[in-house]
């Protein structure tokens, strides 16, 4: 970026001078042209701050944007679709705000006041064909074709440039409006636009907390962006030096679990967090209780507040979220054939103009025929807009995630998907991977097909004692109940505690911090989000313990003795 100048002490005409020679650089443009009201209402130079100029390097064609409070981002992208308007021809400029009175402010102080305390000859420079501002927003449209304007949606048309302001809070307070936002504003978006979609987080659920997960996705798997992806920025409080707080001579006044939280954080985001910066929070988090991780977060998936008591410790699933890693590969493979492609950017984008990775294979590691392997699959119905199906494999050793696939499919095309992944996970001398399906619900659909294209010895089964004629039946698949879940979950609870969940993927961690106990104390997904990654995950890791050993070379020649016999 380019450095700072202090106009004011020029003469009127070294400052014309002065100018004309630097109008063609837009950041020289960003630091010294414009004037804002400070917090005291008083007239001030407009200069980005640090983390306002790491998002202007960092930026791409359309950018959401999850945030502190009080970083600024609002008024510096306020000024940067201003100055798109003023400096370019034919260019429409929109900015959503959250209700009316916020399209008012954010017009008259971050549009009316930069532009009229522009100097008197350079803002001549820019007549206006039409102007009109009040209590509700306003608009500005200039005579070279350009416009900027306020407002509380944009019904139709399109805009090139285009910011969204809180859209947590549109998303929470006013859900008519954020579908309005999605279904107008968003798809009138073409390839080019540069957008921003900005705000802290207001809880799980909704359009923001949805395009958050799935843009931040795409950034964990270090996708390649297309024009029409989102781009994830994340910024935390951490990220600005203007949160810090002298230390007492005494030394810093954090608690035990404090500290833990702190080396968390620094795993998880790969930070150093300053003493300095340590007695900040904890003096702030005094103050705010409860909402300082929604207000003040160290990690985007702390930013979204659960509702109800957490099932995981947030300390584990923040560390565990360290270990996360890009997948080595990313395949679309096709549920009959089995055949593997490496994935192309689908060109159809969700109902929030979102690419996902749903319904693509993210492998980690390639099959290794000196490893064993279990396979966790949660079932779902397959509609496009209701649940996800999931699978996960793991490798018997240690539990790592090796593989991963979430999406829609119908049980059967998802029972022929899942035994092309086991065969691929599995070995010719042993066999496929050993499966452990889901039979609730649609599972017994997934299950009925799954025999007809997997060995039944490597599906997991159910013993129990038929009371008619006392013979003993296996009943394929794992039952999720109330009685059951609590396995699962002390499963994973315990890989947690101990740091070595082996979770490789964001989704999989995202989910493991919105399951929370509901008021009848069953352990559930938090209202508007899902636990079908968690829970393949969690019965991948119990077939883990599950599955059969595989037998020593020296006992595969021996004749097979009956099972009584044992």
């Amino acid at each position: 970026m380019t450095e700072t100048t202090n106009l004011t002490a020029m003469t009127e005409q070294e400052q014309r001078e002065y100018i004309r020679a630097r109008l063609s650089d837009k950041w020289w443009r960003m630091n010294n042209l414009y004037q804002i009201e400070n917090e005291q209402g008083q007239l001030v130079r407009f200069r980005l701050r640090p983390a306002q100029e790491l998002l202007f390097r960092c930026m791409w064609f359309l950018n959401i944007i999850l945030k502190a409070r009080q970083l600024g981002f609002s008024t510096a992208i306020d000024i940067y679709l201003l100055d798109e308007a003023l400096f370019n021809k034919n260019i429409k400029c929109g900015i959503i705000a959250q209700d009316r009175s916020a399209a008012g402010e954010i017009y008259r102080t971050k549009i009316e006041v930069p532009f009229d305390n522009l100097p008197a000859w350079l803002r001549a420079e820019f007549p206006t064909a039409a102007r009109r501002g009040g209590a509700n927003g306003g608009y500005i449209l200039f005579r070279h074709g350009s416009s900027i304007q306020v407002a509380t949606s944009f019904r139709s048309g399109t805009v090139q440039r285009l910011h969204v302001s809180e859209h947590g809070k549109i998303c929470a307070k006013y859900p008519e409006k954020a579908k309005e936002v999605r279904t107008g504003t968003l798809n009138a978006i073409h390839p080019g636009c540069v957008a921003f979609i900005e705000s802290t987080a207001e809880g799980v659920g909704g359009d923001f907390h949805g395009m958050s997960m799935k843009a931040m996705e795409l950034a964990k798997a270090q996708t390649e962006l297309s024009k029409m992806d989102w781009k994830f920025h994340f910024f935390a409080w951490w990220q600005d030096p203007k949160y810090h707080a002298d230390v007492p001579m005494s030394g810093l006044t954090a608690s035990k679990t404090q500290l833990e939280y702190f080396a968390a954080v620094e795993k998880a985001m790969g930070c150093t967090i300053t003493d300095e910066q340590r007695q900040w929070y904890v003096n702030k988090e005094a103050e705010q209780g409860a909402e300082m991780k929604q207000e003040f977060p160290s990690t985007p998936l702390e930013a979204f507040l659960t509702s109800g008591r957490r099932v995981f410790d947030p300390i584990h699933t923040m560390a565990a979220e360290g270990d996360c890693l890009p997948p080595l590969l990313v395949y679309d493979m096709d549920p009959v054939t089995g055949s593997r492609e490496k994935a192309r950017k689908p060109e159809k984008l969700d109902e929030q103009g979102i690419r996902s990775l749903e319904n693509m294979l993210l492998v980690w590691e390639l099959p290794d025929e000196d490893e064993d392997y279990a396979v966790g699959v949660d079932v779902a119905e397959g509609l496009e807009h209701g649940d996800r199906a999931s699978i996960d494999v793991v490798a018997r050793s240690d539990g790592r995630q090796v593989a991963h696939w979430y999406g829609h499919l119908d049980p059967g095309l998802l029972a022929q998907l899942v035994a092309h992944i086991g065969k691929w996970y599995g070995t010719d001398e042993y066999g496929p991977a050993f499966v452990g399906p889901e039979r609730n619900n649609h599972g017994h659909a997934l299950l009925l097909k799954l025999r007809d294209h997997y060995p039944v010895s490597r599906i997991y089964a159910e013993e129990y004692l038929d009371r008619d004629d006392d013979d003993e039946t296996p009943r394929l698949g794992w039952l999720t109940t109330r009685q059951s879940k609590p396995v699962l979950v002390d499963g994973l609870k315990t890989l947690l505690r101990g740091g070595v969940s082996g979770i490789r993927w964001i989704g999989t961690i995202s989910e493991a911090t919105t399951y929370v106990y509901d008021k009848s104390g069953s352990m559930n997904a938090q209202v508007g989000c899902y636990d079908d990654q968690l829970m393949s995950y969690m019965i991948a890791q119990e077939m883990r313990a599950r599955m059969p050993a595989r037998p020593v070379k020296s006992d595969l020649k021996r004749t097979p003795k009956h099972w009584m016999a044992h």
